[in-house]
Order: C-alpha cells, then sequence, then structure tokens
C-alpha cells in the first residue's frame, strides 16, 4: 500500500498560500461544483482545521418563504466541512478540485451527513466547522499513516446572530492511489469503479457529440445511448477544458476503423480495453464471418453488458466477452483458452487508450504477449502513443504545457510516452510499423494534435 507524505519542508503558510487560501478554494470549488457558482457561496477564511463559508441570501438560494432552501445550507455544509477536513492533509492536492495525479492527491467523500434545522435563516449565512487539535492530529496519523480516513465532523450555520442548524457530516479520505486495485485483487471499490466507468462514459460522450471537423466523417449511433447523461456531461466539461482531445479521440476511432477495413480477409477483432467502444456492434451486421473479442476489467464488461442489453439487435453471437486486469492477467493465455479463438485466423487487435497509463515494462509485456497470437502474416496490431513530453511534462511549448494542464485538471495524466514509437516497436519484434500522428491525419498539423500518435504494425 502506498504511504502518502507531507511534502517535505512545506509550511502552513505555505501551503495556505498554494493550495487552501479562501479565494483559490472559492475559485476551484465554484469551477468543479456548478450550484456553487450559481449561488454565490463562497469560502470566508481558513485555517488549519477550520473553514468558515458564506451561502447568500439571494433569488437563486431561497425557498418559497424567502428564507434559505434546506438542501442548499446541506450543500455548504457538504463543502464547508470537507475544507475544514482538506487544510490538515498538507501539501496534498484533492482529485477533482486541483490539478495533479493519482500518485499525489486526495480522494475525499461524504458518507453521510445529518442536518438539524432550529430556525428559518433570514440573512446571509454563515457556516463554521472546527477540529479539535486531538481529533485533528488523529485524522494526521491516520492518513500520513496510509490509513484511511473516517471522521464525524460538526458544521454550524449562523443567521442574523440565530443558530439556523446543526450539520454532522461523516468524511473519508484516502490516497487516490489507493483505491486501485493491487494486482491480482478482484476487489474493487465503489470509487474505482465509478472513476473506471465515467472515463468510459466520457469518451462515449465525446463520439456522441462529434464535430464539425471536415477530415471527422465516421459516427456511432450507439454512442448517445452508452454515455447516457453523465457522460454527456463529462463530455462538455472535457471540451471545454481541452478542445482538441474531442477531436483526438474522434479521429483515433476513424483511424481505428480505416485499418479495419484494410485488413485481407479479416476474421477475428480483439478489443483490448474495450471501454464502452460499440465498435464490434456497429461493425457486426456488414461483417457476419468476423468474431469480436471485448476485454477490459470486469467492472466495465459488466457496464458494456448493461448497455448492450438495451439496443434492439446486440449481435451477441459475435461478440465474446473477457474480463481481465492488464497488469496481471495474461491476454495471451485467456485468447488461448477461449473456444471461439484461433491465432492462426487473420486478426486486429486494438490496444486503445491503455499505453499511456502502462510503464515502459507494462507496456512491453501487454505487446509480447499480443505478438505471440499474431500467428498469421496479416494479423495486424493498432496502438496509440502519446510523445514523452506529455507523459513527463518537459515542454517549452506553451500551448503544449497548456494541454498538460488541462489534463492536470481532468485527472488523466499520462505516465508512458515514446519519441521514436516505430523504433520501440521494432525492438519488441514487430516489423512494417506505420506512424500516423494525429494533427497530420486530421490535415491541421496542430501542435497538440501531433503529441498524439496512431501506429499500426504486423509481427
Amino acid at each position: 500500500m502506498s504511504t502518502p507524505t507531507i511534502t517535505p519542508g512545506i509550511s502552513w503558510q505555505q501551503d495556505y498560500n498554494d493550495r487552501v487560501n479562501p479565494g483559490l478554494m472559492t475559485r476551484l470549488l465554484r469551477s468543479a461544483i456548478p450550484v456553487l457558482d450559481h449561488s454565490r457561496w463562497y469560502v470566508e477564511s481558513v485555517e488549519e482545521g477550520f473553514c468558515k463559508s458564506v451561502l447568500p441570501l439571494s433569488g437563486p438560494t431561497t425557498n418559497q418563504h424567502g428564507t434559505h432552501q434546506a438542501a442548499l445550507i446541506s450543500l455548504s455544509a457538504d463543502y464547508t466541512g470537507g475544507l475544514a477536513l482538506a487544510t490538515l492533509l498538507r501539501g496534498v492536492p484533492l482529485a477533482g478540485v486541483h490539478r495533479c495525479s493519482d500518485e499525489e492527491s486526495a480522494s475525499l467523500w461524504l458518507a453521510s451527513m445529518n442536518v438539524k434545522y432550529r430556525h428559518p435563516s433570514t440573512g446571509h449565512l454563515t457556516g463554521v466547522c472546527r477540529v479539535d487539535d486531538e481529533k485533528a492530529n488523529q485524522i494526521r496519523n491516520r492518513y500520513f499513516s496510509g490509513n484511511r480516513v473516517l471522521v464525524a465532523l460538526n458544521v454550524e450555520f449562523y443567521s442574523n446572530d440565530d443558530l439556523v442548524a446543526v450539520a454532522e457530516m461523516k468524511y473519508f479520505a484516502q490516497p487516490t492511489i489507493q483505491l486501485i486495485p493491487a494486482p491480482g485483487s478482484r476487489k474493487v471499490s465503489n470509487l474505482f469503479s465509478h472513476k473506471l466507468k465515467a472515463s468510459a462514459r466520457m469518451i462515449a460522450g465525446v463520439r456522441a457529440k462529434g464535430s464539425d471537423h471536415p477530415r471527422l466523417t465516421v459516427t456511432c449511433p450507439h454512442a448517445v445511448t452508452s454515455a447516457g447523461p453523465h457522460g454527456k456531461l463529462l463530455a462538455d466539461r472535457l471540451h471545454r477544458i481541452l478542445p482538441q482531445l474531442t477531436e483526438m479521440v474522434l479521429a483515433r476511432t476513424q483511424h481505428i476503423d480505416e485499418v479495419l477495413a484494410g485488413v485481407p480477409d479479416l476474421q477475428q477483432v480483439v478489443m483490448l480495453g474495450a471501454g464502452l467502444d460499440m465498435r464490434s456492434i456497429r461493425h457486426a451486421a456488414r461483417m457476419p464471418g468476423v468474431c469480436f473479442f471485448e476485454i477490459d476489467l470486469p467492472d466495465m464488461i459488466e457496464e458494456r453488458l448493461r448497455i448492450t442489453s438495451q439496443f434492439p439487435i446486440d449481435y451477441r453471437e459475435q461478440r465474446f466477452q473477457l474480463e481481465a486486469d492488464f497488469r496481471n492477467d495474461d491476454v495471451s493465455e485467456l485468447l488461448r483458452n477461449h473456444l471461439q479463438f484461433d491465432a492462426q485466423l487473420p486478426t486486429l487487435f486494438i490496444y486503445e487508450g491503455c499505453s499511456m497509463y502502462f510503464s515502459d515494462v507494462q507496456n512491453r509485456q501487454m505487446l509480447a504477449r499480443v505478438r505471440s497470437l499474431m500467428q498469421h502474416p496479416d494479423s495486424t496490431l493498432w496502438m496509440d502513443i502519446v510523445s514523452p513530453e506529455v507523459a513527463n511534462g518537459r515542454t517549452n511549448h506553451r500551448s503544449i504545457a497548456a494541454f498538460l494542464e488541462g489534463m492536470d485538471e481532468l485527472g488523466e495524466s499520462f505516465i508512458f510516452g515514446l519519441e521514436d514509437p516505430v523504433e520501440w516497436l521494432l525492438n519488441q519484434g514487430f516489423s512494417g510499423s506505420q506512424r500516423t500522428r494525429c494533427g497530420d491525419y486530421l490535415e491541421d498539423g496542430d501542435l497538440v494534435k501531433n503529441t498524439y500518435s496512431f501506429l499500426t504494425c504486423r509481427h
């Protein structure tokens, strides 16, 4: 288990200036939670273990009696208590709020709440949460020793000198990296499952959103259903923060379709990290002799089955689902043991949206397993890769730096990229590799898009 640490030498004053000061947290929380912006809620002051917030009395925050709407008081309680807790995690950015990676951030969630409303609120509402010293030390000790924190905090609300409400808020806090299941473990936290599905829905939402770029013509009629309202919301947010990423995702979808159409006598398609890509259903009708193998984590396979069951025709006789954790399970063994898979047939392996999240060693291992299955001369691997500056953050280009900041804001930081992926693949035993930079594919030469490449190769 990863054990978090306080950033060496960081003082409370520095942490206050850089991470939790009222102006910064008001801006970040309003950006992440639009209803806080709409209600003009703000943080008035913070100290270690303390937060004071204000919910103005205004049209958007009132009920039919002209007093504060009770649910908005509860909303204020959530973020007032949460920020008081966050001040105790010195130097630790908050997932979903600060720009950060899984390795360095904390995930805070509300587990339960109990709010007692005592008087109508007829003026601006001040919320106060203070963590006593003994509890504050317990929280710090648990978190920084690598243990999950589960703690109850009280938030009091005052208006016109009246105690309006008292809320008991129960939170848990945990290093985000600990939400990822250990290799070989089948026990998956609800939060990891949520993040996994959210990412897949977001990409489905991007496919549903489409683009007016003249080069992009492929559409997916199943993307709207796959994304659902959650995916649409996330895709809209992604487009707002990273407008280039929409076209990058759509470009890879179209490029894969073109490669798929070009494999002679194609008999099998293996989707490594299938997510909510409905490519198998899109192509099954016109390719009745092709089998599609959809491989992903168990929770993702379950989500695929839930969604595809809603389609009038799901072509289940051509589609086969395999559960696998790429960090631990041998994909080649899973496929060899599948009665419908034959390594001697022309096969397209699609390794989409995965390489940048795995280490060099993990990617080499995956590709070695794939290569062992490419026993027909026409079998083909498609994969995508980012340039090293996207993975390590070292760049002098302003547009790329801005893109990386947006990736951090989305919590989608990459860990692996290559300067010369063709040479790298050659060293793995793949021949005839071809690289297509995304910007060149879209014929706009965009610098950011050209940090992203599509690769095709054979054994």
